[in-house]
C-alpha cells in the first residue's frame, strides 16, 4: 500500500429568482455589513454571492450548491484537451463542453514539465490520474448512488502479466521525476509517449493494446499513445524492470485498489489538499493553511447529498482572502458536514452560467488579475434538452437616470428546466407601472422624477425593474478630466451627471452631443480618436443646457533620461540561491562612457529563474505622462530569455513592463516598453531583468543596457477640465445668528518661531471664547491653542469619540491608518449604531484625513461602504457633514446628500493664508460660510 504520508507547501420555477438580503447592523461577530444575492441558475443549482465586512476586512465569496440526486444536473471532470500534461485556463476548460452551469478549479498540481495533477481523477470507475502518492492529501468522491465523501486514500496499482509476473505501479497519468518510477500513461495524458532524451536516456516505454503488449521500446524516440490500450514506462533504475518482466504477446491485466471503497463503484472523484471539516467539526489539517490567502474548497452536507463548491477572494486591494481556520469557519456556516480544501492562490477561479445567459463567467476575482491556467476543474453540467417558456429576467444596465437620459432594458429567457431561451424582441412588451416615460424598443426615456417601474412581458411571462430618475440635472462631469493620446490613439470617454444634491447617475453617450472644438480627432459615441495633427484642443459634452469639457493633447515627444552609469544599481537573482550573477559596467557603448552589463546563469533549477539590475529607490524617476520606456540592450548572442521591468507607482503598487520576449538579435537593439496608463502621479524604475520560466531553457549570458529614454505626451499646459458647479443652499451667510461652531483642520506648531505661534493661538482663542459657541478641529491641535480654548471643542486625531451640542451630534473617528477598520474596527460599529439610535437633526463627523486620494482610505469598498451609510443617515432627514483634514486647500463636495467639507491643511509658513469653516444652526436651519482665520 502507497499511503499518503507528508504535506505539501504552498500551496421552484418563477418568473424571476432571484433575491438579495441586506444586513447592516451591529452583529456580535463583529459583522456590519452583508449582502448576499441568491440566484436558481439551473435545476438542483444555485449560486450564492457574498459580500461582507468585518474585523477581517471583507470577505467575498461565491458559493455553488448542487443537488447531487437531481436527475437534471450531472458532475463532470475538465481537462486540457490535450491532455493532463497541459495546463489551460478554468474558461478554456469549461468553453469545450455544451451546458456546462458552473464549475470551479480543482486539484494542486506539480509546477514540472510536464505537467500533472497531485491527486486522483477517476470518472464513472475509470481511473484518469491515480491517487496522490507521497503526501497526505485527501480525495473527493461521488458513489454510484450519488453519496458524497471526502477522505484520506490508501491504494496500490500493479500490472501482472500472463507469465505470473506482478510489476507494481506507481502512478497513472501523473509525472514523477524524470520518470524514475513506473507509470502508466494512456489518451488522458496527451498524444505522444515521453520518449528519451539526455535526461532519460535509458527510457523504456511497454506499449500495450486491447491488453496485449505490442511493443517493447528502449530508447527510442516518443510514438503515439494507443486509442485502446497504453504506455506503461519508466527511466533509470526502473527501466530494466520493465525490460525484465514484459514481453511482445504478454498479456496484461491492470489492478487498482483504493481503500476505502473500490474504484468501480466510483461515479467521480478528484484530488485536492487537507480535510477541513470532518462529521462537521474542524479537522486537523495534513498540510500549511497559514496565511490570508485565496481559497477554493469544497463541502458535503450531513445528508450526502449536496456538493458545496466555494471560492473565495484575496490578494486584492479590498478581499484579502482567509487562512485555514476561517476557511473551516466558513464551510461550516455553509452547511459542511466534510469539506476539502482544493488548490488555491492565483488558482481560485469559478464560472456560473447565469439564469437565462447562454455562456458561462468568471464569477469571482482571480488574484492574478486574470485566470490562471490550472490543470483541472469539477463541473456542473445540466443533463436535460429544451422545453418551454418557464420564465423571463430583466435587468436595467443602471438603476439612476435623469428625465431625458435613457436606460436599456435587457431580458432573458429561460425554459421550464432553467435552459436559456433565445428572445424574439419582437414579442416584448413594456408598460410603465409607476413613473412616466417613453420607449424606444429597449430604451426607456424618463419624462418625470421618481421612482418608475417597469413591467416587461414576454408571450405572458413578466417581469419588473425598478429605476430611481433623479432631480433635475444640475451638472455634467467628464472621466478622465484630461487626455494625453498619441497619433491615432483612441480613449472612451464616460459622462456622469449630477443632480443638485450630489447624486449622480451615468449617461448613455448615445443621449451627449460631443464636440471637438480644435478638430484634432473624430468621436465615435464616446470614443474618441486622435487624427494626425499635433497640439491641444477642447472636448465638450452637451447634455440639454448642461455642459462640461476637457481639454485633450495630442502628439508625443522623446526625452533621455541619460546613461545607465548615472544609476546606482545592484544585482540580484531569484531563486537567490541557485541564479548567480553580477552587473558591471562595460566600455561597450550607446550613451555616456560606461554601458552595464547584466550577467546571469539560468542553468541550475528548473524553477522560474530572474536577475535583476535593481536601481536604488528614488533613483530613476520618469516623468508624468510618460507612454514608454526606452533603451538599447547589447547581445552578443540569441537566447530565449525575456527582457522585462518592473516600475512602481506612488501608491507603492508595482507594474510589469515588457521590452522584448527572446533575444533575436546580435549587437545593439533599441527596445521599448508600454508603461501604466492612468497613473496620475509619477513612477519610478524599480528594476529591468531577464526572466526564463520554461523549465527545458537552461542558459547562461549576459546583456548590456545603456541609453534610458522615455516618450512623453504632448503637456496639457494646465488647461484645466470646465463643469459647470452645483450651488448648496446651505453655503450662504446666515441671517439671523444662532448657535456658531468654528472648524479648523488643527494646528502643531512644528519648528515655528514663538512670536508666529503666540499670533495664531491669540487669534483662535480671541474668536473661539468671544464669537463661536464651539471649536471643532478635524486633526491634532498645539497645546498652546487648547489651553486657551474655554468653550466646548472637539480635537479629532487618533482616537474615536463622540459629543453632543444641543441638536447636533459630533462624531470623532481616525482613518489615520488609511481607513477606519485599519485604525480601529470598533468605529465601524460605534458610528452605525450611534447614527441608527441618535435623535439629534445635524451630525458632524471628523477625519483627520481625507476619505480618498493618496492619503485616504486605501480600501475602495470601505469607502463606498462609508459614503452609502452616511447616505442612509441623510435619507432619513438628518443633515450630515463629513469634515476632514488632509488637502491642501478647503472646499465642499456634495456627494448623495451629504456635505463633505475639506478643512485643508494649516501651513506654519503662510498662517494668515489659513481658512477655516463657520457654522450657524438655528432650530431647523444650518448654513455655513468659508472664511479667513485673519
Amino acid at each position: 500500500m502507497k499511503r499518503l504520508k507528508k504535506a505539501v507547501s504552498a500551496i421552484g420555477i418563477v418568473t424571476v429568482i432571484f433575491s438579495s438580503t441586506f444586513t447592516h447592523a451591529f452583529a456580535v461577530d463583529s459583522t456590519v455589513y452583508e449582502k448576499i444575492n441568491k440566484e436558481v441558475i439551473s435545476t438542483g443549482v444555485t449560486h450564492q454571492h457574498i459580500l461582507r465586512f468585518n474585523k477581517d476586512g471583507w470577505l467575498n465569496a461565491n458559493v455553488v450548491y448542487v443537488d447531487l440526486d437531481n436527475q437534471d444536473i450531472a458532475l463532470d471532470l475538465l481537462k486540457s484537451s490535450n491532455g493532463l500534461a497541459t495546463k489551460e485556463t478554468l474558461s478554456t476548460m469549461v468553453n469545450q463542453k455544451n451546458d456546462v452551469v458552473a464549475a470551479i478549479n480543482a486539484d494542486f498540481f506539480y509546477m514540472t514539465t510536464p505537467d500533472s495533477p497531485l491527486g486522483a481523477m477517476i470518472k464513472d470507475g475509470k481511473v484518469i490520474s491515480s491517487p496522490i502518492f507521497v503526501e497526505n492529501f485527501a480525495t473527493l468522491s461521488i458513489d454510484q448512488n450519488n453519496i458524497a465523501s471526502a477522505n484520506y486514500w490508501d491504494y496500490d496499482i500493479s500490472a501482472t502479466t500472463s507469465r505470473g509476473t506482478l510489476v507494481p505501479i506507481t502512478t497513472i497519468n501523473k509525472y514523477t521525476h524524470e520518470y524514475q518510477s513506473i507509470m502508466l500513461i494512456d489518451k488522458n495524458w496527451g498524444d505522444k509517449t515521453p520518449g528519451y532524451n539526455s535526461n532519460h536516456y535509458d527510457m523504456v516505454e511497454v506499449v500495450v493494446m486491447n491488453n496485449i503488449v505490442v511493443e517493447v521500446r528502449k530508447q527510442q524516440p516518443a510514438t503515439t499513445i494507443p486509442e485502446n490500450g497504453y504506455v506503461i514506462l519508466a527511466s533509470q533504475g526502473n527501466a530494466q524492470v520493465l525490460l525484465d518482466n514484459f514481453q511482445v504477446g504478454d498479456f496484461v491485466d491492470i489492478q487498482t485498489n483504493i481503500t476505502p471503497g473500490n474504484v468501480e463503484n466510483i461515479k467521480l472523484a478528484l484530488g485536492g489538499g487537507t480535510l477541513l471539516v470532518k462529521d462537521g467539526q474542524p479537522a486537523n489539517f495534513t498540510q500549511t493553511v497559514t496565511g490570508n490567502s485565496p481559497r477554493t474548497a469544497v463541502g458535503i452536507t450531513r445528508d450526502r447529498k449536496q456538493l458545496i463548491m466555494v471560492t473565495i477572494d484575496g490578494r486584492h486591494n479590498s478581499f484579502k482572502g482567509v487562512d485555514g481556520q476561517k476557511l473551516v469557519n466558513l464551510m461550516i456556516e455553509l452547511g459542511s458536514y466534510e469539506a476539502i480544501l482544493m488548490d488555491g492562490g492565483g488558482s481560485t477561479t469559478m464560472t456560473t452560467r447565469g439564469l437565462g445567459e447562454f455562456n458561462s463567467k468568471v464569477a469571482n476575482y482571480p488574484s492574478d488579475g486574470g485566470e490562471r491556467r490550472i490543470i483541472n476543474g469539477l463541473a456542473v453540467v445540466t443533463q436535460v434538452g429544451q422545453d418551454e417558456l418557464g420564465g423571463i429576467k430583466a435587468e436595467i444596465n443602471e438603476s439612476k437616470t435623469f428625465i431625458g437620459a435613457a436606460r436599456e432594458i435587457t431580458v432573458k429567457a429561460f425554459d421550464k428546466n432553467n435552459n436559456p431561451l433565445t428572445v424574439d424582441r419582437e414579442q416584448l412588451k413594456y408598460t410603465v407601472k409607476s413613473g412616466e416615460g417613453t420607449f424606444s424598443e429597449n430604451r426607456f426615456v424618463p419624462t418625470k422624477a421618481g421612482e418608475t417601474i417597469i413591467e416587461v412581458d414576454y408571450l405572458g411571462k413578466k417581469a419588473e425593474v425598478s429605476l430611481e430618475v433623479l432631480e433635475e440635472l444640475a451638472m455634467l462631469k467628464i472621466m478622465p478630466e484630461g487626455l494625453s493620446l498619441n497619433y491615432g490613439q483612441t480613449a472612451t470617454l464616460s459622462i456622469m451627471g449630477v443632480d443638485k444634491n450630489g447624486y449622480s447617475a451615468v449617461i448613455d453617450a448615445k443621449d451627449v452631443v460631443w464636440e471637438d472644438e480644435g478638430g484634432l480627432g473624430t468621436f465615435t459615441g464616446a470614443a474618441y480618436t486622435a487624427g494626425s495633427n499635433q497640439g491641444t484642443s477642447t472636448l465638450t459634452a452637451s447634455l440639454g443646457n448642461r455642459k462640461a469639457s476637457i481639454p485633450v493633447a495630442i502628439g508625443q515627444s522623446k526625452t533621455s533620461l541619460g546613461a545607465f552609469e548615472n544609476y546606482s544599481f545592484k544585482f540580484t537573482g531569484f531563486p537567490t540561491e541557485f541564479v548567480p550573477g553580477r552587473v558591471f559596467l562595460d566600455t561597450n557603448t550607446k550613451v555616456g562612457q560606461n554601458s552595464i552589463g547584466l550577467e546571469y546563469d539560468f542553468t541550475q533549477t528548473e524553477a522560474t529563474r530572474a536577475a535583476y539590475v535593481e536601481f536604488e529607490s528614488g533613483n530613476v524617476i520618469l516623468p508624468n505622462q510618460s507612454s514608454k520606456l526606452g533603451l538599447w540592450a547589447y547581445a552578443d548572442a540569441t537566447s530565449p530569455v525575456w527582457i522585462r521591468g518592473h516600475v512602481k507607482d506612488a501608491e507603492g503598487t508595482r507594474h510589469t513592463i515588457d521590452f522584448k520576449n527572446g533575444i533575436d538579435w546580435t549587437g545593439w537593439k533599441y527596445l521599448e516598453a508600454n508603461l501604466p496608463q492612468n497613473i496620475s502621479t509619477a513612477i519610478e524604475l524599480e528594476r529591468i531583468y531577464v526572466v526564463e520560466t520554461n523549465a527545458n531553457n537552461k542558459t547562461a549570458g549576459k546583456i548590456l543596457f545603456d541609453g534610458l529614454d522615455v516618450t512623453k505626451s504632448v503637456e496639457l499646459e494646465g488647461l484645466p477640465a470646465s463643469r459647470e458647479t452645483i450651488k448648496d443652499d446651505l453655503n450662504v451667510a446666515y441671517k439671523t445668528k444662532g448657535t456658531q461652531f468654528f472648524v479648523h483642520s488643527g494646528i502643531t506648531f512644528n519648528g515655528i518661531e514663538n512670536q508666529s505661534k503666540d499670533t495664531v493661538a491669540k487669534r483662535i482663542h480671541e474668536m473661539v471664547n468671544t464669537t463661536y459657541h464651539m471649536s471643532i478641529f478635524t486633526s491634532s491641535i498645539d497645546t498652546a491653542i487648547a489651553g486657551g480654548i474655554n468653550k466646548p471643542n472637539a480635537v479629532g486625531g487618533s482616537s474615536y469619540a463622540m459629543k453632543e451640542h444641543e441638536e447636533n451630534l459630533i462624531i470623532q473617528l481616525n482613518n489615520r491608518n488609511g481607513g477606519l477598520r485599519a485604525a480601529d474596527f470598533n468605529q465601524w460599529s460605534s458610528l452605525i449604531n450611534q447614527l441608527n439610535t441618535t435623535n439629534k437633526k445635524n451630525i458632524f463627523i471628523t477625519l483627520p484625513r481625507p476619505i480618498w486620494g493618496h492619503n485616504g482610505f486605501t480600501d475602495e469598498l470601505e469607502i463606498n461602504l462609508f459614503k452609502e451609510t452616511l447616505t442612509k443617515a441623510a435619507e432619513t432627514g438628518k443633515r450630515v457633514f463629513v469634515l476632514y483634514s488632509g488637502e491642501p486647500e478647503v472646499k465642499v463636495e456634495l456627494i448623495d446628500g451629504v456635505r463633505y467639507i475639506s478643512t485643508g491643511t494649516y501651513n506654519t509658513n503662510a498662517p494668515k493664508a489659513s481658512k477655516y469653516v463657520e457654522f450657524n444652526i438655528l432650530q431647523d436651519q444650518v448654513t455655513y460660510q468659508i472664511k479667513s482665520l485673519f
